[in-house]
């Protein structure tokens, strides 16, 4: 059983956080190599159809959707800190400013890994607008992909 919590810690922030029965270097894994991205990201909703992956500090991102109405949108940004327990980098919806500040934390206990995602916005307004596009639950979906793609991983 698998846990997935969204909530809105502060006016301007969304922290999702998702346990995932695998170790940390399999999560960490799915998280940065482009063809294993391709595979979880956008769930069930969308169509990945390109990911550029760069992940390095100063390195960038981007990441294309195709909805089943065949409107697109992407999401690009750039790292600031990459390692094994933490990713941070810049978010940009389909180019337009300004970005939001994603920090990624990957914990590993037992052989599971917490991966905590907070998500933070330059306005409660911007943040409000995230939400109501039903963020959380196409990221419960990504991570419903990403969970049944570990165990096939090495």
């Amino acid at each position: 059983m698998s846990t997935f919590d969204v909530t809105l810690p502060s006016d301007t922030e969304i922290l999702m956080v998702r346990t995932f029965d695998a170790p940390r270097h399999l999560v960490r894994r799915a998280m940065s190599e482009p063809e294993l991205l391709k595979r979880w990201l956008g769930g069930k909703r969308t169509t990945v159809t390109r990911v550029d992956n760069d992940q390095r500090v100063g390195g960038s991102y981007r990441q294309e959707f195709l909805n089943p109405d065949g409107s697109t949108f992407f999401f690009t940004g750039t790292y600031s800190e990459v390692s094994d327990e933490r990713i941070v980098h810049t978010e940009l919806f389909n180019g337009e400013p300004p970005p939001a500040i994603i920090e990624s934390t990957l914990l590993e206990k037992s052989g599971k890994t917490v991966l905590s995602v907070l998500s933070r916005f330059p306005s409660k307004e911007i943040r409000d607008m995230v939400v109501a596009t039903g963020m959380s639950d196409g990221a419960g979906e990504s991570y419903d992909a990403l969970a049944a793609l570990l165990p096939t991983l090495t």
